[in-house]
């Protein structure tokens, strides 16, 4: 969220020396600067302690995590791609590498940094909920905050425990480590039920919508979706999943853009079609550029061709099977894909596609710059899931849940305000599995490179059968569904157990 940019760094300031196991840089800057006696007494306290949850979010640079980025910076998008048939990695031995080839294991420093982080942002949750109540400040505003918080924690253990499956549970503030400290792992359906008890919280304290300042924090909306998300994911509550799914269907304030390329469009954000989405820093200097949203469209831009500053990275690219997936005429080919540009009066073949999706060339034409949020839940993924919702429950199609689906791709029939014939035609009525299939067609064409890849195909338990046609080169193992405990933690906490097969 851009509003946080001037305040996530006071935050951090305050809070991570509290979060690790060691002596760091910090320690004298908290004595001096803020403590738990002196903060959490003010509403600007309270709105900073929520903003510090986002610090770990974007780019981060914790003492003791080597090369760390907050979950939603890279790793999150990028390893999903990965390790699914989205994508390949181009850059050898930064840790993406490994888990594009499903090769990693519990030294990755990515698998590392996703599980550190996540930890940090729950922690400042844990904080956040456990101080704000005693601060004397507006009800109102106190609910909100309160409801952001919880909202946050819940999203955090969401993420891990698809990443990861049993996670241990922390629920109060950790602000120094022994041995008592440490939890075992949690059950998944433990995981999932705190997650929903947070959600629950977060759906009825948040505001249906934010504006002036807290426009783009999440709502209630925000909540629905994600209990509808977490609920499909988990596979136990599909009509839980529906009731949430029917109530921003037929009660919210979305709806699709028109053309798919609006989509991405830097004056969109968090427009009509976000549910909720991650926002980075713009690119004031070099530094902040490249460690913030500039990785949207850095990382797989080929480099040294584009003039500027700098050019695109190069290191991932999209399979080819996934480019050969779309039809020539779908607008999301030329939207998600470049395969060739004209710099500089010149035509460039890239030897392949590269993944364009992200650059909004006529608001920032400067390479690796952009203010471009990545978008976590959007209505065509509510759409889509409330298609796969109907089709466990009806076992089959419905008009509704024809409906639900065509309206994404008929969206994906527009280029220009002009409706392209001959290309996605509706789908028709079909039986359950081929109606399962067909969804999960439309989710790897909608929203390829978006954070879902990973997820959806082991939802469907397709991850082998996906990832083997697009990289046959690739050995896949059931223990594929699930990262490795880092290592590390395993290290410091021995009630950690590992995964299968890892």
């Amino acid at each position: 969220m851009k509003i946080f940019k001037n305040l996530k760094i006071i935050v951090l300031v305050a809070i991570i020396p509290l979060l690790l196991n060691c002596e760091t840089v910090l320690d004298e800057e908290v004595k001096t600067f803020f403590t738990e006696e002196t903060f959490y007494q003010t509403e600007v306290d309270a709105k900073l302690a929520i903003n510090g949850i986002y610090g770990h979010l974007g780019s981060t640079f914790d003492p003791g995590i080597p090369n760390a980025t907050g979950i939603y910076h890279t790793n999150y998008w990028i390893s999903n791609a990965l390790m699914s048939d989205e994508g390949v990695e181009n850059y050898v031995g930064n840790g993406f590498d490994d888990l594009a080839v499903l090769a990693q294991t519990p030294e990755n420093p990515i698998v590392s940094q996703i599980w550190a982080n996540v930890y940090l942002g729950i922690n400042a949750a844990n904080l956040a909920i456990a101080n704000i109540p005693n601060i004397n400040m507006n009800e109102d505003l106190k609910d909100d905050l309160l409801g952001e918080a919880y909202f946050m924690r819940g999203l955090l253990y969401f993420e891990l425990v698809r990443f990861f499956g049993e996670v241990p549970l922390y629920l109060q503030a950790t602000k120094t480590f022994t041995a008592d400290s440490y939890l075992e792992r949690s059950s998944v359906n433990e995981v999932y039920a705190q997650i929903f008890s947070d959600w629950a919280i977060a759906e009825t304290s948040l505001p249906s919508v934010q504006t002036g300042e807290n426009f783009g924090r999440p709502t209630s909306w925000s909540a629905k979706a994600y209990i509808a998300k977490a609920a499909l994911q988990q596979g136990l509550d599909y009509n839980l999943a529906r009731t949430k799914l029917e109530d921003i269907i037929n009660e919210g304030p979305f709806s699709l853009w028109e053309d798919y390329k609006d989509v991405f469009k830097v004056a969109n954000n968090l427009g009509k079609e976000v549910i909720f989405a991650m926002s980075f820093l713009s690119g004031d200097d070099l530094f902040t550029t490249l460690w913030e949203g500039g990785h949207l469209v850095y990382r797989s831009l080929p480099g040294g061709v584009y003039g500027g500053r700098p050019n695109g990275g190069g290191f991932e690219s999209p399979t080819l099977d996934l480019y050969n997936a779309f039809e020539d005429q779908d607008r999301r080919k030329e939207t998600i894909f470049i395969t060739e540009d004209n710099i500089r009066g010149e035509v460039v073949d890239f030897g392949g596609p590269q993944i364009i999706k992200y650059w909004d060339r006529e608001a920032e034409p400067l390479v690796n710059d952009t203010e471009n949020d990545l978008q976590l839940i959007r209505y065509a993924d509510v759409l889509l899931m409330y298609a796969e919702v109907l089709n466990e429950i009806e076992q089959g199609t419905s008009a509704i849940s024809l409906d639900a689906i065509n309206q994404v791709r008929r969206r994906a029939r527009f280029a220009d305000g002009v409706e392209r014939t001959g290309v996605l035609p509706d789908l028709t009525a079909m039986g359950y599995q081929a109606f399962k299939e067909a969804i999960l067609n439309e989710r790897r064409l909608e929203l390829c490179w978006e954070g879902h890849r990973w997820f959806d195909l082991v939802r469907h338990g397709k991850l082998a059968e996906k990832v083997t046609a697009a990289k046959p080169n690739v050995s896949v193992a059931e223990r594929h569904n699930l990262l490795p405990i880092p290592q590390r933690e395993r290290d410091i906490n021995n009630k950690l157990s590992q995964n299968p097969g890892y």
